[in-house]
């Protein structure tokens, strides 16, 4: 049998410190347990100090504890499609949509990567012998438009075939009115290159030459597609013959060989001189890095295997060189359809080993296999995450990158010779997620190009595109700088949760002590037990009942707020707590009860649902100055289908909803640690919500900006900006998710307890607080700046807080107004304007109604 070759850090292990040993690492290990506990005062006080002590040497360790451990640099705050050329000295990455889109050009030099050029259009692919790239240009329509527009309003698909339907004729269209161009970036000249009437889909240049080749059909045929050689002195030329999908092809074997996906679970190779093809059962190919051997999956009846196909000579036997009796990954994604493929499949450098995606029980693990193919169980697993680990990629030098999570929040991991993952990229806060997207490993494998959501922001469709250098770490002086400023805007918040929540504070005390597990554990057994509650299931009026029974049972009278869609007949279920003091001003706490019709849910939504529960419970014949509604959505996972139906009667009756928390997915947890994010439009709940979780409660919470596609769009979409919330996306990544296997036994209860105690807290200073005002206006007067508002639309409100002053400094000059208007004394243009009100307890509004002067006085919008 061959022996098994594999990578040296498999042998290696992590040093373990010596038992007893005292000073600095004792401290560290102190800061790490006070980090994981969310005591992030006392952990980066520990930290500045050790950076401080200059021995032992704790940088890497206090680096990937609190952030990114290698220099990271911003090259554009909006873009995506990121690749590099084949010699690693120029990089691309685009811009916009349909024919708006720009790819922008990239030289890499001393100072990192800097712009050479930019190209109308999209799908560039590098020359690999001379300064040139060729791309597609795409010619607008009124009939791509058209195709584009009705795509848009398809945001929740309601019928999925019909959404690919769409997806894949937007598709042919663009296709069909899309041109060649090639680039000279030395002399700047472009050439359009004739097509013959084939319909683009891709372009690959063949290695070591000039010889540019692309992908596509002729006849508007979608189903059958070819390779074609591009000849610039006469028409295109078909190099794939078998009819069918070609799909993702590429050179191997020198650029002699063409490799592709022909049709479901099939692997076609080409050679391009005698026209011979071979089809082989599998999918997914990769290449090794000399282009003689190429790898593919193949899965059948529950048993995956990998196999390795030697290209020196064309009629070489396959081997299977892994076989194991769980899928192995037939999934490629990054994000965009002209991106660099990511697989599930890699060569080491020297084509010794073969790293691949199982799935041995609910979710992807990485293994690694002899490319030779070893004896019975010469397989080695290589991770044991408890979520996703996924597209493997070998660098040169033998480190392995991977990804890890869910598609809404991936992130880069890189596996060294210790064998234990460090985390790549991160924005370096202690709060804002930074959910990835792309990731492109430069050919010599120092750099790597990724494209994030750096700020947090999900909303907005820029993404950042950032290079990472994994040959410089970040240095001693910056990582104080870090720390420092983690822990400034860490005592600042703690600060302002402790004067905000203030005279509330044993009033919330007492109502989170009553939020008990055993009550939602019940809960959530009783509801599991219906199974699917998706609207075309029985469990899903099992559930409405469920629901109404348990909340009269503490007091309540709930409304049932039935409606039809999709053919069903179902109900939100709605507690209104009437306000004692503005009972006309609202906030709705709302979660979907309903589940995806094959799982029973336990976390997506039930975890949710049954926090509202005790929610109901604990506030039953405890009132609050302003109205509570709690809302149980039906039909989330139809198309956010009883979010739109609450919001239409909202606005329909002229409710004065002010605020609303929208729960979904708070029970799963990767880890011991008790952690969720927030998920708001409104920076104010943002904070309201950090607050509670510090004050009273164990939960970690962190934070995105993050509500498109979830109920929580409803209330955006007609009341603005007013939304927060808890939910596990996008910093977790549960392998549950909307599958069978959404089970109770992987639900965290005392995790949900945690968001109950939060969100009970979040809306009891809400509701008790001052709303954020409206209409905020600037106007030049004689007496210089006159700032005015609407009045509050509570009736306890006694007066107003303005704060003014530069961008830099808003809250500069301090004033109390007891009406809605404030002279403002020394401002002008590019004045910040801060305005809230107070009520008769001294509770401040929760958000600052905000403008600015613009340059002839007048305001801007936030």
């Amino acid at each position: 049998m061959p022996r098994l070759r594999l990578l040296p850090f498999l042998l290696l292990l992590s040093t373990l410190p010596a038992a007893g040993q005292e000073g600095p690492r004792n401290r560290f290990e102190t800061a790490r347990l006070d980090w994981d506990a969310g005591r992030y005062i006392e952990a980066l006080t520990t930290l500045e100090a050790l950076l401080h002590d200059p021995s032992p040497d704790l940088e890497e360790e206090i680096a990937l504890l609190t952030g990114e451990l290698f220099d990271v640099w911003e090259i554009t705050p909006d873009g995506r499609g990121v690749r590099w050329s084949p010699t690693g000295k120029l990089a691309a990455y685009q811009r916009g949509a349909g024919g708006a889109v720009e790819t922008f050009i990239l030289e890499l030099g001393e100072g990192g990567l800097k712009e050479v050029g930019r190209v109308r259009g999209s799908g560039l692919v590098f020359s690999p012998v001379r300064d040139a790239v060729a791309y597609l240009a795409l010619d607008e329509t009124s009939e791509l438009r058209e195709a584009r527009a009705k795509l848009r309003e398809e945001i929740v698909p309601t019928d999925r075939a019909s959404f690919m339907r769409l997806r894949a004729s937007l598709a042919s269209l663009d296709a069909e009115h899309t041109r060649i161009v090639v680039r000279d970036l030395a002399a700047g000249g472009e050439v359009e290159v004739q097509t013959g009437g084939v319909a683009v889909q891709s372009l690959l240049y063949r290695p070591g030459s000039d010889e540019l080749f692309l992908l596509g059909n002729r006849g508007g045929d979608p189903q059958t597609s070819h390779v074609w050689r591009v000849r610039r002195d006469g028409p295109v030329e078909a190099v794939t013959r078998t009819p069918g999908p070609k799909t993702s092809p590429f050179f191997a074997a020198g650029g002699s060989v063409l490799v592709y996906g022909s049709g479901a679970g099939k692997v076609a190779v080409t050679d391009l001189e005698s026209g011979d093809t071979r089809t082989l059962e599998g999918s997914r190919p990769v290449t090794s890095a000399d282009g003689l051997s190429l790898a593919f999956v193949r899965n059948d009846d529950g048993e995956g295997t990998v196999t390795v196909l030697p290209l020196r000579e064309f009629d070489a036997v396959p081997k299977v060189v892994a076989r194991v009796p769980f899928p192995v990954a037939e999934m490629t994604s990054q994000g965009c359809p002209s991106c660099p493929v990511l697989s599930g499949l890699s060569f080491s450098p020297d084509g010794s080993t073969v790293a691949f995606q199982a799935m041995p029980r609910e979710d992807w693990e990485l293994f690694l296999v002899s490319a030779e193919g070893g004896e019975e169980g010469g397989v080695i697993r290589f991770t044991r995450e408890i979520q996703h680990d996924l597209f493997p990629q070998f660098l040169r030098g033998g480190r392995l990158l991977a990804t890890k999570g869910e598609g809404r929040h991936r992130r880069a991991f890189l596996f060294g010779s210790g064998g234990e993952p460090k985390r790549l990229f991160r924005n370096n806060t202690l709060r804002t997620v930074a959910p990835e997207y792309e990731w492109a490993p430069s050919p010599d494998g120092t750099k790597l190009l990724i494209v994030a959501e750096r700020d947090g922001n999900t909303v907005s469709p820029e993404r950042g595109v950032y290079l990472l250098d994994l040959s410089r770490k970040v240095t001693r002086e910056d990582l104080l700088a870090r720390i420092r400023r983690n822990l400034k805007e860490e005592s600042a918040l703690l600060a302002r949760a402790k004067r905000t929540f203030a005279p509330l504070a044993q009033e919330i005390r007492s109502a989170v002590g009553e939020v008990s597990v055993p009550r939602l554990f019940r809960h959530e057994q009783a509801l599991f037990r219906f199974g699917s509650k998706h609207i075309s299931q029985p469990g899903n009026r099992m559930a409405i009942d469920y629901l109404v029974s348990e909340l009269r049972g503490f007091g309540h009278e709930p409304e049932l707020q039935w409606f039809d869609a999709r053919g069903y007949r179902s109900a939100n279920v709605v507690v209104r707590i009437p306000g004692n003091v503005s009972p006309d001003v609202v906030y709705a706490v709302s979660a979907h009860f309903d589940s995806n019709n094959r799982s029973p849910g336990a976390d997506d939504n039930t975890s949710a649902t049954v926090g509202l529960l005790e929610m109901a419970r604990v506030l039953s014949g405890h009132p609050l100055p302003a109205t509570v509604e709690i809302a149980f959505f039906t039909g989330e996972e139809a198309g956010l289908l009883g979010s739109r139906e609450y919001v239409r009667r909202a606005v329909e009756s002229g409710k004065v909803l002010v605020g609303a928390l929208n729960n979904d997915m708070v029970g799963w947890a990767e880890n011991h640690r008790l952690d969720n994010t927030i998920r708001y439009s409104n920076d104010g709940i943002r904070d309201v919500q950090h607050g509670a979780a510090i004050l009273f409660s164990d939960l970690v919470t962190y934070d995105a900006k993050y509500y498109k596609s979830t109920d929580a769009a409803a209330y955006f979409d007609a009341f603005g900006d007013i939304v927060g919330g808890i939910g596990s996306y996008p910093i977790l990544a549960n392998p549950h998710y909307h599958q069978v296997h959404d089970v109770l036994e992987t639900v965290n209860h005392q995790l949900v307890a945690e968001v109950a105690k939060v969100t009970v807290a979040s809306a009891i200073l809400l509701a008790s607080s001052p709303s954020r005002l409206n209409d905020l206006v600037v106007r030049e007067g004689a007496q210089g700046f006159t700032a005015s508002w609407t009045p509050a639309v509570e009736s306890d409100v006694t007066g107003y807080i303005v704060r003014y002053g530069p961008p830099s400094d808003p809250e500069r000059h301090h004033l109390s107004v007891p009406e809605a208007e404030a002279v403002l004394p020394g401002a002008g243009s590019g004045t910040v304007v801060l305005v809230k009100a107070v009520n008769s307890r001294g509770l401040e509004g929760w958000d600052w109604a905000r403008t600015e002067i613009g340059n002839e006085g007048r305001p801007l919008s936030r």
